[in-house]
């Protein structure tokens, strides 16, 4: 078997316009000796055709692909863990089907692990959207080092990325996570778990990711779905238990109020109180409005929820989706 240095997994699920993009910029780098893993999550288009086309083209590295099915539409986290036990790789990154990185991002992720003997190698990414790129860059290890505990509030704050495809990790950090069976916040429970006992750390301020940035996504309606509630209500829980089970939840946990707070307020579109209370009781306070990490007018419009006005904030939601739509 071969020891490739990284392997890059691939979940794809109804991504039949986007993916060829996403495969060739992860075909063409300029770094040889790379594992590609695909997991196809029982699309319903035409992904998985689109992709053997493309793999055609580069004969060179067909040996270094593989590609898998799952029986039954499992989600990305599942699919996720699927490919990274089938891997080989010393380092791990997670790409969506839906998205790109720059061709020269995974030398540059190579030589900074191997001039620091990092276990983790962060970098920014850029949210691409219909006209325009807006680079997003979180603090890492800019001005110190941070201990892991520090690194631990800085997610549950979310004030670094909790995304899973903006950082190259080393595979023994997976060994004993745990991969959640909800579908929205996944990626910040699994960063919580590798964060807690990474040894090293380090960051490039370079966007080498490209996230896809689609209107029509839950994400960007704040649509009042009850899946998504039911999700953040077993994200709050799995958080709860592990800040338990490390004896971490009296210092800490008090930190990832603020962030399920927005999460409640972003996607719920009435009954916010009982909603809070239902995902995470202790959040349900105007206190941690002021503390969510977003511009002032955002926790004005949040607090309104709390001075009886909630109208007020569902009206404004509305009309930023409208116009962030308009924008593109």
């Amino acid at each position: 078997m071969k020891n490739y240095d990284v392997s890059i997994i691939v979940p794809v699920y109804n991504t039949g316009k986007y993916i060829e993009k996403c495969a060739i910029t992860l075909f063409e780098q300029d770094f040889d000796n790379i594992e590609y893993i695909f997991i196809n999550d029982c699309s319903t288009d035409n992904s998985m055709e689109i992709l053997k086309t493309v793999i055609e083209r580069y004969p060179n590295i067909r040996n270094d692909i593989k590609i898998d099915n799952n029986n039954k539409n499992i989600g990305p986290s599942f699919t996720r863990k699927r490919g990274l036990n089938i891997s080989s790789g010393k380092y791990i990154l997670f790409v969506d089907s839906d998205d790109w990185i720059d061709t020269d991002a995974i030398s540059s992720l190579i030589n900074e692990v191997k001039k620091s003997d990092a276990d983790i190698v962060c970098y920014d990414y850029a949210k691409e959207f219909k006209n325009k790129s807006i680079i997003k860059s979180f603090f890492y290890t800019k001005d110190h080092p941070k201990s892991n505990l520090e690194f631990l509030k800085a997610i549950l704050s979310h004030e670094i990325s909790v995304s899973m495809c903006d950082k190259l990790i080393n595979k023994e950090l997976y060994k004993d996570v745990k991969f959640p069976h909800f579908s929205h916040c996944e990626d910040s429970f699994i960063n919580l778990q590798i964060f807690y006992k990474v040894k090293k750390i380090t960051y490039i301020a370079r966007p080498f990711y490209h996230y896809r940035t689609n209107h029509d996504s839950l994400s960007n309606n704040f649509s009042n779905n009850q899946k998504v509630l039911d999700d953040f209500a077993s994200f709050s829980k799995a958080v709860r238990n592990f800040l338990i089970q490390k004896d971490l939840f009296k210092d800490y946990f008090h930190n990832f109020l603020p962030n399920i707070l927005k999460f409640t307020l972003d996607y719920a579109n009435g009954d916010f109180k009982k909603h809070i209370n239902n995902i995470c009781p202790e959040a349900n306070s105007i206190r941690y409005v002021f503390k969510i990490n977003r511009n002032f007018i955002y926790k004005i419009l949040y607090s309104t929820v709390f001075l009886g006005c909630p109208s007020v904030f569902i009206f404004f939601k509305k009309i930023f989706v409208n116009f962030r739509k308009f924008l593109g």
